[in-house]
């Protein structure tokens, strides 16, 4: 039981780390503090070697299970699970200034700053 609680809790990584990638790079949000392509590449690169560490060891829980069933709801799951990922990796892409990827509509992350006018003077 503990080694199923460890896959899912490493299964819940790109969850939080692709998210922080995309915030953290983007100047709407950081400001001067945002990454550099430098580290947006490299931030990217960690994450899929991460993810990827983690799918090898999510195969070889699940291969020492020995139960067709659970193969085949490993597979469907894995499935929807690598699709949502890919989502989020597609919208981290966009949002990073990708822009081939974004097909349709697409949205700006921006600040909107509202000024204040201050109150005319009256006139007498």
């Amino acid at each position: 039981m503990n080694d199923f609680l460890n896959v899912l809790m490493s299964l819940q990584l790109p969850f939080a780390l692709i998210p922080v990638l995309t915030f953290t790079s983007l100047p709407a949000v950081m400001n001067d503090f945002a990454n550099g392509l430098f580290w947006k590449v490299a931030g990217g690169l960690l994450i899929l070697l991460i993810c990827c560490i983690n799918m090898y060891f999510v195969v070889a829980y699940v291969m020492s299970l020995n139960h067709m069933a659970l193969y085949i709801g490993a597979a469907v799951l894995s499935v929807i699970y690598l699709s949502f990922v890919a989502y989020l990796s597609w919208l981290c892409l966009i949002a990073l200034g990708v822009s081939f990827l974004a097909c349709g509509k697409t949205v700006s992350v921006t600040r909107t700053l509202l000024m204040e006018e201050s109150p005319s003077p009256t006139a007498k």
